[in-house]
Protein backbone atom coordinates (compact mmCIF):
# COMPACT_ATOMS: atom_id res chain seq x y z
CA UNK A 1 0.00 0.00 0.00
CA UNK A 2 2.76 2.48 1.12
CA UNK A 3 4.63 1.72 -2.39
CA UNK A 4 0.91 2.56 -4.61
CA UNK A 5 0.65 5.85 -2.35
CA UNK A 6 4.15 7.44 -3.06
CA UNK A 7 4.46 6.37 -6.57
CA UNK A 8 1.04 8.57 -7.37
CA UNK A 9 3.26 11.71 -6.02
CA UNK A 10 5.82 13.11 -8.30
CA UNK A 11 8.91 11.23 -7.07
CA UNK A 12 12.65 11.31 -7.86
CA UNK A 13 14.42 8.43 -8.18
CA UNK A 14 17.66 8.30 -5.86
CA UNK A 15 20.84 6.42 -6.15
CA UNK A 16 23.95 5.60 -3.87
CA UNK A 17 27.22 4.63 -5.02
CA UNK A 18 25.42 4.97 -8.39
CA UNK A 19 23.03 1.93 -7.49
CA UNK A 20 19.48 3.01 -7.39
CA UNK A 21 18.43 2.79 -3.63
CA UNK A 22 14.69 3.77 -4.07
CA UNK A 23 12.34 6.87 -4.54
CA UNK A 24 12.57 10.27 -2.51
CA UNK A 25 9.51 12.69 -2.61
CA UNK A 26 11.27 15.92 -2.63
CA UNK A 27 14.43 17.42 -1.34
CA UNK A 28 16.11 20.66 0.07
CA UNK A 29 19.53 22.04 -0.16
CA UNK A 30 21.43 24.71 1.60
CA UNK A 31 24.71 25.72 0.32
CA UNK A 32 27.46 27.27 3.15
CA UNK A 33 30.28 29.00 2.73
CA UNK A 34 32.92 30.08 5.15
CA UNK A 35 33.70 33.60 4.52
CA UNK A 36 37.01 35.56 5.61
CA UNK A 37 37.33 39.38 5.17
CA UNK A 38 40.80 40.47 4.10
CA UNK A 39 42.67 43.14 6.27
CA UNK A 40 43.36 46.29 4.50
CA UNK A 41 46.70 48.48 5.39
CA UNK A 42 45.88 51.75 7.27
CA UNK A 43 42.24 51.04 7.28
CA UNK A 44 39.43 49.85 10.09
CA UNK A 45 37.41 48.63 7.33
CA UNK A 46 37.88 45.38 5.19
CA UNK A 47 39.47 45.15 1.75
CA UNK A 48 37.12 42.70 0.72
CA UNK A 49 36.03 39.01 1.25
CA UNK A 50 37.52 35.78 0.47
CA UNK A 51 35.34 32.52 0.05
CA UNK A 52 36.44 29.35 1.96
CA UNK A 53 35.33 25.84 2.22
CA UNK A 54 32.15 25.31 1.14
CA UNK A 55 29.75 22.79 2.36
CA UNK A 56 25.86 21.57 1.26
CA UNK A 57 23.22 20.30 3.94
CA UNK A 58 20.73 18.16 2.18
CA UNK A 59 17.37 17.18 3.96
CA UNK A 60 15.40 14.01 1.93
CA UNK A 61 11.43 13.75 2.27
CA UNK A 62 10.16 10.60 1.95
CA UNK A 63 12.48 8.55 0.53
CA UNK A 64 10.72 4.89 -0.42
CA UNK A 65 13.52 2.18 -0.31
CA UNK A 66 13.72 -0.96 -2.84
CA UNK A 67 12.11 -4.18 -1.66
CA UNK A 68 15.19 -6.04 -2.80
CA UNK A 69 17.96 -3.84 -1.20
CA UNK A 70 15.92 -4.16 1.91
CA UNK A 71 15.76 -8.40 1.68
CA UNK A 72 19.55 -8.28 1.06
CA UNK A 73 19.74 -6.03 4.35
CA UNK A 74 20.65 -2.64 2.88
CA UNK A 75 20.72 0.16 5.80
CA UNK A 76 21.73 3.38 5.75
CA UNK A 77 23.06 3.25 9.13
CA UNK A 78 26.29 2.14 7.66
CA UNK A 79 27.23 4.77 4.95
CA UNK A 80 29.99 6.92 5.33
CA UNK A 81 31.61 9.18 2.98
CA UNK A 82 29.14 7.95 -0.28
CA UNK A 83 28.03 9.70 -3.41
CA UNK A 84 24.47 10.09 -3.38
CA UNK A 85 22.83 10.97 -7.39
CA UNK A 86 19.26 12.39 -6.66
CA UNK A 87 17.46 11.57 -10.51
CA UNK A 88 14.81 13.56 -12.21
CA UNK A 89 13.64 13.95 -15.62
CA UNK A 90 15.54 16.64 -16.50
CA UNK A 91 19.04 17.41 -14.41
CA UNK A 92 20.97 15.10 -12.35
CA UNK A 93 22.01 16.21 -8.74
CA UNK A 94 25.53 14.64 -7.63
CA UNK A 95 26.46 14.78 -4.03
CA UNK A 96 29.92 13.34 -3.18
CA UNK A 97 31.60 12.91 0.40
CA UNK A 98 28.32 12.26 2.03
CA UNK A 99 27.84 11.51 5.59
CA UNK A 100 24.03 11.25 7.10
CA UNK A 101 23.82 13.23 10.65
CA UNK A 102 20.26 12.36 10.83
CA UNK A 103 17.71 9.28 9.78
CA UNK A 104 14.12 9.13 10.62
CA UNK A 105 12.81 5.30 9.52
CA UNK A 106 9.27 4.11 9.30
CA UNK A 107 9.26 0.79 8.80
CA UNK A 108 6.07 -1.27 8.56
CA UNK A 109 5.23 -4.82 7.41
CA UNK A 110 6.60 -5.18 3.88
CA UNK A 111 7.75 -1.71 3.53
CA UNK A 112 10.41 0.90 4.98
CA UNK A 113 10.17 4.64 4.46
CA UNK A 114 12.95 7.06 5.40
CA UNK A 115 10.11 9.85 6.24
CA UNK A 116 13.89 12.37 6.85
CA UNK A 117 17.38 12.11 6.04
CA UNK A 118 20.01 14.97 6.37
CA UNK A 119 23.15 14.46 5.05
CA UNK A 120 25.99 16.92 4.63
CA UNK A 121 28.46 16.64 1.41
CA UNK A 122 31.86 18.29 0.39
CA UNK A 123 30.80 18.98 -3.51
CA UNK A 124 27.95 19.04 -5.74
CA UNK A 125 27.40 18.84 -9.45
CA UNK A 126 25.15 18.34 -11.95
CA UNK A 127 24.08 17.12 -15.09
CA UNK A 128 21.62 17.72 -18.06
CA UNK A 129 19.12 14.94 -18.80
CA UNK A 130 18.03 12.50 -16.01
CA UNK A 131 15.68 9.30 -16.44
CA UNK A 132 13.56 9.06 -13.62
Amino acid sequence: MAYLAAASVPTLSLKINGSPVGLVQDFREKMTVDVTAAAARGSNLPAGLHPGSVRYRVQLNRVLLDHVLLSDGFSPYGLHNFTLSIVGQRRTVNYTGCEFTSVTVHSEAGSCVIEEAELMALDRSTAAGGGG
